[in-house]
């Protein structure tokens, strides 16, 4: 064989491992138990060695939800990728299955999350795999042939386990771990059920206007739009509909300028049979500023002056003009289910919050189950009825919507299937309640799946929100969180960044059309659907707050002269505000060589302009005075940056040059009788 050959040898078999494979495996058994490592959701791991590293990762994904029945195979389809720069040598892949004592919903939870837990599982079936080149995947299946007593005991959900070893790897780093588990269902008869409802939002996250320009509605509400496949995956079934006001005021405002998807959205939107309730204005959080400064969140003010910019047709704007406004009320009118309906994020919810809440009118919480001492599906605290989410359910099902493979989506629908399984076990017909993601939208074709798949299983039923809501309440108390210093100090910045708006704001000949849109763009800034980028939003609304506080200033001058006693300084002010502004300048200088007679002078500037105000002065002495100039509110409060500016004085100038001129005139006045004089006498000589 020749050298040449001898190369490629290698490189053709590695060449073969590279498209995905699927394999069946015969089942082989290991009679001791194996113990179950610590892992994280993400199976990965990686060995170093001085040539490069091998980074594994690894998808255990149960057929048919995990489901087992007596006389049935049970197959679990493995996916492994090399992520790594360097082969990765021979991995031995092994499932393993306690499959005689079923777990509980908190077990699960814990089992999923990577928490410790003991597992008494057996290795039922293996398989090897010779080597994966870098970026290369795998994919078989693990199968135990019908009839093979793996399952055993009553119904219920049953922990399980592939794992991956790296043969040639350090044994510290050579076993990586994917946890999934697998329900028992050895009698179809006697399955208990229980009801299962979803809370899908209907909003536009990530973005940061008040209202939102006909270009942005046509993207998310055209075919294949993101709003309109949330809608075509939630429409009919059992989904309480969370709607962002904001959506149903923007495509209003624009009226006849709205795309025709974004008026086909809300036709079909309002026709949808589910319930419904309306979120805060943008999906703000409703609880962040009550536990970042002890206030409510703030609502949407000024009766909502809004109208569309007459330069733009299709961007609709804030105005003060009450006669082409329409409030804000009006624009939001909706016909939802249920009102005084909160929705409170992870890692927020509080005594404090809960209570303050109430005073605003909340009836009912819907909130992560972490926050409650409870599991109880329905507990009233005070006068707040909570509906308790499952987290683990929730996060499950949100991997499943948000899935990028159908292994992952199949991953994620075992979980979601042996969490309900559980539930049901502990005690039939208690609902379960899931929270899909805010943050990002999810493909119809992976939530409608989701949903379709959730409620098919046997032990599930779609059940209302309105069913929930009525089964009887159990007095819950709520488990303070660890809250994020960093986003509480965000939200407290934007609260006061806000605040020092509405002051600056009063400049304005219509202060509204200011803090209307302003108080807007807040409540889009403390939104749920910035997700891990919340600070940033928060960061970016005051950096926003700042631009619009220099937006009215003093234009910067060079040095001035004065020559008169008595003058007026002329100080040019410039508005970059779409509304017209009164401000007053105010001119103080260092020394007392300069008197300001009038230290207030009002001035009005209109849009997009500027004006030059006079200011009158006197000068006292000749010299050279810097003088400080501001403009200020009718508070005499600064706004803008203060500007110096440097005046040259030259006091008594004016007077000399006046008695120089008024001289010469007498001279000219003298020289010119006296020759008309000698001009008449010579005439008259001349006569006699």
């Amino acid at each position: 064989m020749s050298a040449e050959r001898e190369r490629r040898g290698p490189r053709a078999l590695a060449l073969l491992l590279r498209p995905l494979a699927t394999v069946a495996l015969t089942a082989g058994f290991a009679l001791a138990p194996l113990a179950a490592p610590v892992m994280t959701d993400a199976a990965r791991s990686a060995t170093t060695d001085d040539t490069g590293a091998v980074s594994l990762q690894l998808v255990a994904a149960p057929a048919a939800s995990g489901i087992v029945r007596p006389g049935e195979p049970l197959s679990v389809r493995v996916t492994v990728s090399n992520d790594g720069d360097q082969p990765s040598g021979p991995i031995a892949l092994a499932l393993s299955v306690d499959g005689e004592h079923a777990v509980d919903a908190a077990e699960l939870a814990v089992w999923f999350d990577g928490g410790a837990l003991d597992a008494d599982d057996r290795a039922v079936a293996s398989a090897t795999l010779s080597s994966l080149e870098p970026g290369a995947s795998a994919v078989l299946d693990l199968i135990v042939p019908a009839g093979t007593p793996v399952l055993s005991g009553a119904f219920g959900p049953r922990l399980a386990t592939v794992r991956a070893e790296l043969a040639e790897a350090d044994a510290d780093a050579a076993v990586i771990a994917d946890r999934t588990a697998l329900v028992w269902m050895p009698d179809a008869t006697a399955v208990p059920v229980a009801g299962t409802t979803f809370v899908a939002a209907i909003t536009t996250p990530g973005e940061t206007a008040a209202f939102l320009p006909a270009e942005t509605l046509e993207r998310y509400t055209a075919e294949g739009g993101a709003l309109t496949r949330t809608l075509d995956a939630v429409a009919g079934r059992p989904v309480l509909l969370a709607i962002d006001p904001r959506i149903i005021a923007s495509i209003r405002l624009l009226g006849a300028q709205a795309p025709d998807s974004a008026t086909a959205f809300l036709a079909r939107l309002q026709a949808a049979p589910n319930e419904s309730f309306l979120l805060p204005w943008a999906d703000a959080d409703p609880v962040a500023t009550i536990t970042a400064a002890s206030t409510p969140l703030p609502l949407p003010e000024g009766a909502g002056s809004a109208t569309v910019d007459p330069e733009d047709d299709a961007t609709p704007s804030p105005s003060p003009s009450p006669e082409q406004s329409v409030a804000l009320d009006e624009l939001t009118a909706w016909p939802a289910t249920f009102a005084g309906v909160s929705w409170a994020g992870t890692g927020t919810v509080t005594a404090e919050a809960i209570a303050v809440l109430s005073q605003q009118g909340t009836g009912v919480l819907i909130a992560p189950g972490s926050s409650f001492d409870h599991a109880a599906p329905v507990q009233q605290l005070d006068d707040v009825r909570v509906l308790r989410a499952d987290d683990a359910l929730s996060a499950a099902a949100r991997d499943a919507s948000l899935a990028v493979s159908q292994q992952r989506f199949d991953r994620a629908m075992a979980r979601v299937s042996a969490l309900l399984a559980a539930n049901a076990g502990g005690e039939s017909g208690i609902p379960a309640l899931i929270a899909l993601g805010r943050d990002r939208l999810a493909g119809s074709d992976r939530l409608l799946d989701t949903i379709a798949q959730t409620v098919a299983l046997p032990w599930s039923t779609g059940t209302a929100a309105s069913d929930v809501l009525a089964r009887t309440a159990v007095e819950g108390a709520v488990v303070e969180p660890a809250l994020d210093d960093e986003r509480l100090g965000a939200v407290s910045a934007a609260l006061t960044a806000e605040a020092d708006d509405r002051v600056f704001a009063t400049i304005a000949v219509t202060p509204e059309a200011i803090t209307d849109v302003r108080r807007l763009e807040l409540l889009a800034a403390l939104s749920l659907g910035w997700g891990a980028r919340s600070v940033d939003a928060l960061q970016g609304f005051v950096a926003q707050s700042a631009e619009l506080r220099a937006s009215v200033q003093v234009v910067e001058s060079s040095a001035i002269t004065l020559l008169a006693d008595r003058a007026s300084l002329p100080v040019t002010v410039q508005n970059d505000l779409d509304v017209p502004v009164r401000v007053f300048v105010r001119v103080e200088p260092d020394t007392a060589q300069l008197r300001v007679i009038d230290p207030r002078v009002e001035t009005l500037v209109e849009p997009r302009s500027q004006t030059r105000a006079l200011v009158p002065v006197e000068s006292l002495t000749n010299g050279q005075v810097d003088i400080t100039v501001t403009v200020r509110d009718a508070e005499s409060r600064i706004v803008g940056a203060p500007t110096r500016v440097a005046l040259n004085l030259q006091a008594g100038w004016e007077t000399a040059g006046t008695i120089a001129v008024a001289v010469a005139l007498v001279l000219l006045l003298t020289v010119g009788i006296t020759r008309d004089i000698r001009k008449r006498r010579r005439r008259r000589a001349e006569a006699a």
